[in-house]
């Protein structure tokens, strides 16, 4: 069995939704990171902030990561400081959660060290790899300690299932 679980899959199909059900099994302190997309008062638009797993912490201006309508903005800075921070962050826990890693990423070399450095540390990884052409994501699915696990509309109960959870009835 590998060591790391990645999913992914089109948007919407419910990857988020299946690590909910795997860290509510996991039990205890998870670290590391999810990024939330807040969508703001004029349409079409939105934000996405880095949020770190082991809190309780909501989209702010402090972990604002970009903003959809103009995302090449101090990206980059943004990434390398909230990524890295939250990994660092996550010392001592045995599982670490990145939901999710993209194409945005490709020249915050920090960040991709430090994801990295956490894929060769001691913590298990669960997390979501965007769909998209990235030497980044690509590295990190052809690692032979990486399961990826490709999440569909028809598969997603199958995969709570083979994972050990019942999905709750909708």
């Amino acid at each position: 069995m590998k060591r790391h679980l990645f999913l992914t899959g089109e948007k919407g199909v419910g990857k988020s939704t299946l690590i909910d059900l795997l860290l509510e099994r996991a039990g205890g302190r998870a670290g590391g990171f999810r990024t939330r997309r807040v969508f703001t008062v004029r349409p079409g638009e939105a934000t996405v902030h880095l949020l770190r797993a082991a809190t309780d912490e909501q989209p702010c201006e402090e972990n604002l990561l970009f903003s959809c309508s103009a995302p090449g903005e101090d990206m980059v800075g943004r990434f390398d400081a909230l990524g890295c921070a939250a990994l660092r962050g996550s010392e001592g826990c045995g599982l670490l959660l990145m939901d999710e890693l993209g194409p945005h990423e490709a020249e915050a070399e920090g960040f991709q060290r430090a994801v990295t450095a956490a894929l060769d540390g001691e913590a298990r990884v669960l997390g979501v790899l965007q769909r998209a052409d990235s030497p980044f994501l690509a590295a990190i699915a052809a690692r032979e300690d990486v399961a990826v696990l490709e999440v569909t509309r028809e598969n997603r109960d199958g995969l709570a299932a083979l994972l050990g959870f019942v999905p709750p009835r909708r």
